[in-house]
């Protein structure tokens, strides 16, 4: 009989990826949320449960802010039955392992655990933090084969450890990006005329602080909280003191001995010149390749969309392509070049509402459809329960709008053939 695991907190974005990592590795993954989380739970063909029943579960995992830590450990753990597992997804792991081990009873063991990515990426092939406790006998070779036989880098440390090792990777890069986001905003740069002047260095990073600035503000904040990320914040603060004094002064030489100082401490930095040049390179690989085929017939994706036409003009950040349909001005990020034989088709979305039992995983049926000839792109999403055994969900399909009746009727038969039921 598989572990039971209850994902508090699944709904969210690493709620939702924890969940589907272990039902997928078989377990029996129920998921709560403080929103109705049923949509969400047959959407990723999990069951719903509450916070109150952590009892039933053999692991609990906490997939909530790492303020609130402490407050649903609290709730849960003294539920939790001997010999089950508390486990917490939070960027920070002192505070938070700490309150799980003061909360949980004994024979309740505890791990912290910290995937090193984003709920927006596959996470398989990369790496995922995990803080063993004096009280993760049992539990610990469990889930650390886990987490390697579903493909991940795992990592193992000490709570104090990873915390300082994260004031570098995200306490003290993060705090930069803001600053200088702060920086631009104070001095009112115009940030459209300073990227016609943009060096490759600049691009990326002024890339880089768009996606910094794109994230959560509250979640970044507690990252902060950090005591090792506030000694890492005071010696940068200094740091930039120090380098502009020297700046102030006139003082060049000062400059270049703190220039040439800081480089020797980092060490390889020609290892690195030459690995950021790939990164230059690859950023720039789209744009070469239409900078090469101005007056060329070409093809792009778009948002799961093909476009084709001529290429009638190459600029630093966008270019015009000339489609059957008009002229279209695409920017480069936007886009990738799809290679093959070009086809002069427009692509229109139709929706299709499937029936499916609680329990299946839409993503399966997606995937399915997405290998059907002239379909495009398909994506699904939760419409409505259908009594207490069915869902409906809602899946959208790109098809040639001048064959759409003919594709849409390869899509309904293969759905039909799998046992399922169009409403």
């Amino acid at each position: 009989m598989p572990f039971k695991v209850l994902v508090i907190g699944g709904a969210g974005g690493m709620g939702r990826w924890c969940a589907s990592v272990f039902k997928d590795a078989g377990l029996d993954v129920s998921i709560s949320s403080r929103r109705d989380a049923s949509d969400m739970a047959g959407t990723l063909g999990v069951k719903v449960a509450k916070p109150g029943d952590a009892g039933d579960f053999d692991i609990v995992i906490l997939s909530v802010p790492i303020d609130a830590i402490d407050p649903v450990a609290a709730e849960v753990a003294p539920r939790m039955k001997p010999g089950s597992l508390l486990m917490d997804l939070s960027s920070l792991k002192v505070k938070p392992v700490e309150a799980m081990l003061r909360r949980a009873p004994p024979g309740v063991e505890t791990i912290g655990a910290h995937p090193l990515f984003g709920p927006g990426s596959d996470g398989r092939g990369r790496s995922i933090v995990l803080v063993p406790t004096e009280r993760s006998e049992r539990w610990h070779s469990i889930i650390r084969d886990l987490f390697a036989d579903e493909g991940y880098n795992v990592l193992e440390t000490t709570a104090e450890r990873h915390d300082r090792d994260m004031a570098v990777v995200q306490g003290l890069t993060h705090f930069m990006y803001v600053a200088m986001g702060r920086t631009l905003e104070r001095a009112r740069v115009d940030l459209d005329e300073a990227s016609a002047f943009r060096t490759p260095v600049y691009g990326i990073t002024k890339e880089m602080l768009g996606r910094v600035l794109s994230q959560s503000p509250e979640l970044y904040a507690l990252i902060q909280s950090s005591e090792y990320a506030g000694e890492l914040r005071r010696e940068y603060i200094d740091s930039c003191k120090e380098l502009a004094a020297a700046l102030d002064a006139d003082n060049s030489a000062q400059f270049i001995r703190y220039f040439e100082s800081a480089a020797r401490y980092y060490g390889d930095t020609e290892g690195a010149r030459r690995r950021s040049e790939r990164i230059i390179r690859d950023s720039m690989g789209l744009r070469l390749q239409v900078l090469d085929s101005v007056g060329k017939e070409r093809a792009f994706e778009l948002d799961g969309n093909i476009l084709s036409g001529i290429i009638k003009r190459a600029g630093p950040d966008d270019f015009k392509l000339e489609t059957p349909d008009g002229t279209v001005v695409l920017r480069y990020e936007d886009v990738s070049a799809v290679s093959g034989e070009v086809r002069h088709e427009r692509f229109v979305g139709r929706e299709i509402l499937v029936k499916m039992p609680i329990g299946a995983d839409p993503a399966v049926l997606q995937w399915v459809l997405e290998r059907i000839d002239d379909v495009k792109c398909a994506g699904f999403e939760t419409a409505d329960a259908l009594g207490p055994d069915f869902v409906a969900c809602r899946f959208t399909v790109q098809v040639p709008a001048g064959r759409s009746d003919d594709v849409l009727q390869k899509v309904l038969k293969t759905i039909w053939g799998l046992g399922l039921e169009v409403k």
